[in-house]
């Protein structure tokens, strides 16, 4: 009896093994280059990171050089006395300033116009041959009296005349004058004019 076998059949075929060799040597390859490429990179940053540090710590030390020299310069500063001293002064003069100014602001003082119109009445009112050695306003401008020289004791009436005749609010006084002659041999008249406010 004769019966015939098929050698296709799926019993029959030879499996072959997967990993062969060849693969093996392959994938091992492979995973080589990968692990060649990891390391390749990572060697890379590491350089750049390297760098960036180096860059960094120079910048650093830089700054600390230059924060140092500040800290210098301030201690020094603090320890200059005679800017301290110059401080203090000015501190005080700010706060003298300040004093003035509140006084001021809360103090009438009278004539708030000032006394400027004063004297130039007493300018405009000059006679040849009287001199005024001084003057005082007081009470605001309310009381003004003068003292001088004069060559001759007529003058003094006509400077009154003219003081009285002025644009300020002088010409609302009324001057009472007295001419005294120091010595009988002297040249002068000593005068002296006050006001009494009418």
């Amino acid at each position: 009896m004769n019966q015939q076998i098929n050698l296709y059949l799926p019993e029959f075929v030879v499996q072959k093994d997967p990993f062969t060799a060849v693969l093996m040597g392959q994938i091992l390859a492979a995973a080589v280059v990968l692990m060649a490429l990891v390391s390749a990179w990572d060697l890379v940053g590491r350089w750049r990171l390297g760098s960036e540090l180096e860059a960094l710590q120079a910048t650093l030390a830089e700054e600390t050089r230059k924060t140092a020299a500040l800290e210098a310069q301030v201690a020094q500063r603090s320890q200059d006395l005679r800017l301290l001293a110059q401080l203090e002064v000015a501190e005080a003069r700010y706060a003298s300033a300040l004093q003035i100014r509140d006084f001021l602001s809360d103090t009438k003082l009278g004539n708030m116009d000032g006394f400027s119109e004063y004297f130039k009445d007493l300018s405009r009112a000059a006679v040849e041959g009287l001199s005024l050695s001084e003057f005082e306003f007081s009470e605001g401008g309310e009381q003004i009296s003068m003292a001088g020289q004069v060559l001759n004791s007529a003058i003094v009436p006509r400077y009154v005349n003219s003081l009285e005749n002025g644009q300020s609010s002088m010409r609302a006084k009324t001057f009472s004058p007295s001419i005294v002659r120091s010595d009988a041999d002297a040249l002068l008249f000593d005068f002296e004019l006050s006001t009494t406010h009418e």
